[in-house]
């Protein structure tokens, strides 16, 4: 972002996208369905395990982009995201409702009674 986070020691580092890691997915994947056609057995056996390391393919693949998804979002902002960003806060609480108006009486008595919950 426009600050400069490297200037300080203290600063988290910058997420990094971990390719090294998707490569090891795809070369184990690549290795277990040449192995299932070399050595695998033959007929109906060999489809199904054809598309379960298919399917524990993309599954791999789908959490290495979960795993990743901080680096992509850092890797998409520019230097001058934090200018251009509009933050809308929404306060959580309701306000408190008016209470009906009470007689001059009535309103010392509450207030009498309220003093002595508090000093208890």
């Amino acid at each position: 972002m426009c600050d400069d986070r490297r200037e300080r020691t203290d600063a988290p580092r910058e997420p990094r996208v971990r390719w090294s890691r998707l490569y090891g997915i795809l070369a184990v994947m690549a290795g277990a369905l040449t192995s299932i056609e070399a050595f695998g057995p033959a007929g109906s056996a060999t489809m199904a395990l054809r598309g379960g390391i298919a399917l524990a393919a993309f599954v791999a693949m789908a959490l290495w982009i979960r795993g990743n998804r901080a680096a992509f979002d850092y890797a998409d902002w520019c230097e001058c995201a934090a200018e251009k960003i509009t933050v809308r806060v929404i306060p959580s609480r309701r306000p408190m409702p008016e209470l009906p108006s009470l007689p001059d009486q009535e309103r010392e008595r509450v207030a009498e009674r309220a003093r002595e919950v508090v000093l208890t």
